[in-house]
């Protein structure tokens, strides 16, 4: 017999969720995955969650910093491979694109075995960022990014910062890299941090094919909105991009109240209140956001985490299971929510399918925590062989976290339960 309660481990879930920062912009900004996983129990679970994976986060601190150590302007080389996720040949038609705040750069393409390489930044700041900022400029909304931009032609990063102001590892915060086929959702690399004598390689890009998807991150509304709303749109990005919240605010207040079913501008003025602290407006600019384009899920993505942090289960399940049901493929952030929820809900089942789920989709381990969850529930059906296992998986990916040792004792514990159960 194991001497503990059930659902112990969970308990220590508030201090691997982060709290702050809000939905991480265009797609697939990770939550780190070191350093969480333990801390003090608390009587309420889940009070404080981490970061999501939808929608990459625009970085308004790290736009316009200005260049003084010339070591910041040296090139970076990065090489790696993409693949698909049941195997299938590459070919040349699948591109390398770079994210950065509200646009998105085309870096290239794989070659016949799916393996490219670049370079970003030149031999010389001025001819390096010049050439590097021009592709993010602040254009019409791109389909591909759910705040908009294109691959402009401006000279600036979108936020009036000149080329000269910035290095090529200052372009990088607030950018991350990932493949684009169509029909294929693609893991991500964040290179924010990435310095030009880093190793270059960044590993394998899995394409994973998207089946029964009803719901996009994009919104099909965009397209209809009026030159001037959309002008809004873009300046009201640009303010964020500054760290201007509250200009920010006020232009895309412009832009929904011209255009209301502008589903995009509501999405980004609920990101935009969400990092001011006002919760219940951001909550009712989700909202309107569903009801301009009710299958843009991003939003019902962000109603989940918002739910999940007031500790309001109820509506957590509710919204991420109808992201899960228009989108099971793009969001693993609500895979994460909706498994949180239903364990404080005491509906294991469900917790246990969204978990289960999640360690499919979650290539990149952004949420390693969710062993714990199935370790867990695996203790509460007497799986002790199971449980031993999802734990050692979480140790695995979590060396350092803050009650290591603690869970290698009950590590232990579990292991002598499994061994004297198959005696």
């Amino acid at each position: 017999m194991l001497n503990w309660t059930n659902r112990s481990f969970v308990l220590l879930l508030t201090a691997m969720l982060g709290a702050g920062g809000t939905q991480a912009y265009g797609q697939k900004g990770a939550p780190t995955a070191g350093g969480g996983g333990g801390g003090a129990a608390s009587p309420t679970r889940g009070t404080n969650l981490p970061t999501t994976n939808n929608n990459p986060t625009l970085n308004p601190s790290n736009t316009n910093n200005p260049v003084n150590d010339p070591s910041l302007n040296r090139p970076i080389f990065l090489m790696g491979k993409v693949m698909f996720d049941d195997g299938s040949p590459t070919n040349k038609d699948i591109r390398i694109e770079r994210v950065c705040g509200a646009s998105t750069r085309t870096e290239g393409h794989v070659d016949g075995s799916g393996a490219f390489s670049f370079q970003i930044g030149g031999s010389t700041p001025a001819e390096s960022m010049s050439a590097d900022i021009s592709d993010f400029g602040s254009n019409s909304p791109s389909q591909n990014s759910p705040f908009g931009g294109t691959n402009g032609s401006s000279t600036t990063n979108g936020s009036g910062s000149g080329s000269k102001t910035m290095g090529t590892e200052s372009a990088l915060w607030g950018c991350e890299l990932r493949a684009s086929y169509p029909g294929y959702r693609s893991d991500s690399v964040n290179l924010a941090g990435r310095r030009s004598m880093d190793d270059p390689n960044l590993g394998t890009l899995i394409l994973h094919r998207l089946g029964n998807v009803q719901g996009t991150t994009i919104s099909v509304t965009t397209a209809q909105a009026p030159k001037s709303a959309q002008k809004n749109y873009e300046k009201g990005i640009q303010a964020f991009q500054k760290g201007n919240l509250d200009d920010a605010e006020k232009r895309l207040q412009a832009a929904t109240g011209e255009y209301p079913k502008y589903a995009l501008a509501w999405f980004m003025l609920g990101e935009v209140q969400q990092r001011q602290n006002k919760i219940e407006d951001s909550r009712k600019a989700y909202i309107a956001a569903i009801e301009a384009d009710r299958r843009y899920v991003s939003p019902y993505d962000q109603l989940a985490r918002l739910a999940a942090k007031e500790n309001k289960w109820d509506d957590a399940a509710q919204y991420s299971k109808h992201v899960i049901e228009l989108n099971p493929v793009e969001f693993p952030s609500s895979f994460w929510y909706n498994t949180v929820a239903n364990y404080n809900l005491s509906k294991d089942a469900e917790a246990n399918k969204s978990a289960l789920a999640l360690v499919k989709l979650d290539t990149q381990h952004h949420y390693p925590e969710v062993n714990r969850i199935l370790s867990e529930l695996a203790l509460s059906s007497k799986d002790y062989a199971a449980a031993a296992n999802y734990l050692k998986a979480y140790l695995t990916l979590v060396p350092n976290a803050r009650d290591a040792e603690t869970l290698k004792q009950q590590l232990l514990k579990i292991e002598a339960a499994s061994v004297q159960v198959q005696k």
